[in-house]
């Protein structure tokens, strides 16, 4: 997809008017099918972490960190239930080439539309944050999470370099194929449900931001969870978290 394609007047206003926006291009999806395909390696070797064991964003040079992110409330001590696993990735990491040039490319989305310059949040020292590169795994058998709006980043973005907050996500699943029911929602204007699945599908770019209700249901409650299986609801994320002093 051509940058030129993202302009941030319209997307604002679609934000506004909808409370999401979807995009699809088949370019975005065929690179998808081979990030899907690195994650799904790195799945396969990557040791899972727990969910309140900490780790600095410099050691993802060396290697992915995949935790558990389980409990009443999220990292940040946000109550909303969840139940999934990330796994962290450096954008430059030459193991996953693929999954790289897609967070390249949702980077530089998220930055055109906060009007920040495009390599911003590569430099954690210079720019006080880092690109959180990550995919979220909700295995079948009860992957979830609790519908929220997000408060944290915006606050903290606003706060630090007076810019809007947007929730940048390409989806890495297809329903009916990796995982049968649940799956990703958020809630438009009119506070009507949208299934992300169902209306975006595989490779699809979805933006929103803090005012949007969204969550992931249930996902195949029939099933017994194995956080070690490739299958479930996953999405890829790059949001900005605060460098740690």
């Amino acid at each position: 997809m051509e940058m030129t394609a993202i302009d941030p007047v319209k997307i604002d206003n679609a934000l506004n008017s909808n409370g999401y926006l979807i995009i699809h291009d088949p370019e975005l999806e065929q690179l998808s099918l081979k990030a899907r395909a690195e994650y799904d390696r790195c799945l396969q070797a990557s040791k899972l972490h727990a969910t309140r064991e900490k780790f600095h964003y410099s050691v993802l040079a060396t290697e992915p960190w995949r935790k558990l992110a389980i409990g009443g409330s999220n990292g940040l001590g946000y109550q909303y239930a969840q139940n999934l696993q990330s796994i962290y990735f450096d954008a430059n990491d030459g193991n996953y080439p693929a999954l790289g040039l897609l967070f390249g490319f949702m980077v530089k989305v998220r930055n055109r539309l906060m009007g920040v310059a495009p390599d911003f949040g590569s430099n954690p020292e210079r720019d006080r944050f880092w690109n959180a590169c990550r995919v979220h795994h909700y295995p079948r058998g009860g992957g979830f999470m609790a519908t929220h709006q997000d408060s944290h980043f915006p606050q903290v973005i606003d706060a630090q370099i007076g810019k809007p907050f947007y929730q940048v996500c390409v989806l890495l699943s297809r329903k009916n194929v990796d995982f049968f029911s649940g799956g990703g929602v958020v809630f438009d204007a009119n506070k009507d449900k949208i299934d992300l699945e169902e209306k975006g599908g595989f490779g699809s770019l979805v933006l929103f931001d803090g005012r949007t209700h969204h969550g992931v249901e249930d996902v195949d409650l029939d099933q017994v969870i194995d956080f070690n299986r490739p299958d479930g609801r996953l999405a890829a994320f790059v949001n900005l978290y605060s460098t740690p002093a």
